[in-house]
């Protein structure tokens, strides 16, 4: 079974906004060319070749203006990308028991148009995970609550009675700047548990969980929901039982 990769979400965002602003460069290039070299009056004598040269100078600009704007998006969004793989190496390293699972960049599966970043199944519970590369603004943080909420609900309404009722489904938001590796809050929305995390504090939680959860391995519900888990990060989201 092919699985997503962490950040994938963000790396094809970063590959079309690149795509997009090489195709308008072309257009550019190409309408500055065709002027300059064809035939129209226009370009006859004095006003040709001042035309052509005010027409090479907006191309020019327009390359560098979108030069200049990819690479602050690419810098903007590369941040996010970093640190959605860094958490990503992280879960997968932690995770060393046969009844957890994990999943990556998680869309369709749940009907929403955005993504999740990651889900991951110990022998504890669910996490709900959404990674920024540092801290939020208060602003930031409340919206951030609001979509691990939200994302929480759907989870957990997917895996519905297969998960047992023992393991909560449970919402963390995972800081990937080494600054915040020791972070450890409890929060909180509309009766949601979300917890903040640094990087490697999520990693020591997750291991501290695969060696000491409760042995859930002879409840009948806990291989499905670990299939199902496993399965809401493959590129077809379709329940297999290979």
């Amino acid at each position: 079974m092919q699985k997503n990769a962490a950040g994938g979400w963000l790396r094809k965002r970063l590959l079309d906004r690149a795509f997009s602003a090489g195709m308008l460069l072309m257009v550019f290039t190409g309408c500055g060319l065709g002027f300059a070299i064809g035939n129209h009056p226009v370009f006859d004598g004095r006003l040709g070749t001042q035309s052509t040269w005010a027409i090479w100078a907006a191309v020019v600009l327009s390359a560098g203006g979108l030069y200049v704007f990819t690479r602050k998006w690419e810098a903007s969004w590369g941040v996010g990308l970093a640190a959605e793989r860094k958490v990503g190496d992280l879960i997968e390293h932690a995770l060393t028991q046969d009844d957890c699972a994990y999943a990556h960049d998680v869309k369709e599966a749940l009907g929403i148009h955005g993504n999740i970043d990651h889900v991951v199944m110990t022998p504890r519970g669910v996490w709900v995970v959404e990674t920024k590369a540092r801290w939020l603004s208060t602003k930031k943080f409340s919206a951030a609550r609001h979509q691990i909420g939200k994302n929480v609900r759907r989870v957990r309404q997917h895996l519905g009675t297969s998960l047992p009722a023992s393991l909560p489904v449970r919402g963390a938001l995972v800081i990937g700047d080494p600054s915040h590796d020791s972070l450890e809050s409890d929060h909180d929305w509309n009766e949601v548990q979300i917890k903040a995390f640094g990087a490697k504090s999520f990693w020591k939680a997750l291991r501290h969980e695969c060696a000491h959860g409760p042995d859930n391995s002879l409840h009948p519900g806990v291989t499905t929901a670990t299939k199902m888990v496993w399965n809401l990060g493959s590129a077809g989201h379709v329940m297999s039982d290979d």
